[in-house]
């Protein structure tokens, strides 16, 4: 155990659930995946958490005591900086009943979503983590006392007519079915103009 430890303190950036917590202390987490990625940046895959990196310095702004909080929206998207049209690439979920699955969404080493089962349908724009040329997705599944039917993720281009996506045949269509158990790693390249 001391050797995984120092590992993980050599490490580069360490995520949980996307979001970049190197200098997290003091806490554990239960019934996690962990993914070590090429550059050795260390990724948890805690779906059950809801992880929020608060600055220490920002005052502290009480909670209003007559209206509830806002409705939290997702910040927006970075700006595709290497020219991938926003709107042609799209990453969409279909669960068909399925119970026990995770599958975090890696495009070229990057984190970008996490599908679960019994979750809400991901309809997301995928154009700012992709670039001209070749990209490498990688789907990290963790199936635990799967039923149910099959949870599909699929990635490929498409369109946005009048606020319904309507998807060309998927460059990637990844699939768990309710025999499914334990970890598995798949990797697609995909090429992008």
């Amino acid at each position: 155990m001391l050797l995984w430890w120092a590992s993980v303190a050599m490490a580069g950036t360490i995520y949980v659930n996307g979001v970049d917590v190197t200098g997290l202390r003091g806490q554990s987490f239960d019934n996690v995946t962990i993914t070590f990625d090429s550059n050795g940046d260390v990724h948890i895959s805690a779906p059950q958490y809801e992880i929020e990196v608060v600055d220490p310095q920002a005052p502290t702004i009480p909670p209003p005591t007559t209206s509830p909080d806002p409705p939290r929206t997702a910040p927006p998207l970075p700006t595709p900086p290497s020219g991938v049209a926003e709107g042609r690439w799209w990453l969409i979920s279909e669960d068909n009943g399925s119970a026990g699955h995770t599958v975090e969404i890696f495009i070229n080493d990057t984190p970008v979503q996490t599908v679960q089962s019994q979750g809400e349908q991901i309809i997301e724009d995928v154009g700012p983590w992709l670039r001209p040329g070749t990209n490498r997705i990688k789907m990290v599944s963790m199936s635990r006392d799967a039923s149910g039917g099959a949870l599909y993720v699929y990635l490929g281009t498409g369109s946005n007519d009048s606020g319904t996506l309507v998807m060309d045949t998927p460059d990637v269509q990844f699939g768990l079915g309710a025999s499914r158990s334990g970890s598995y790693t798949r990797d697609y390249t995909i090429e992008v103009q």
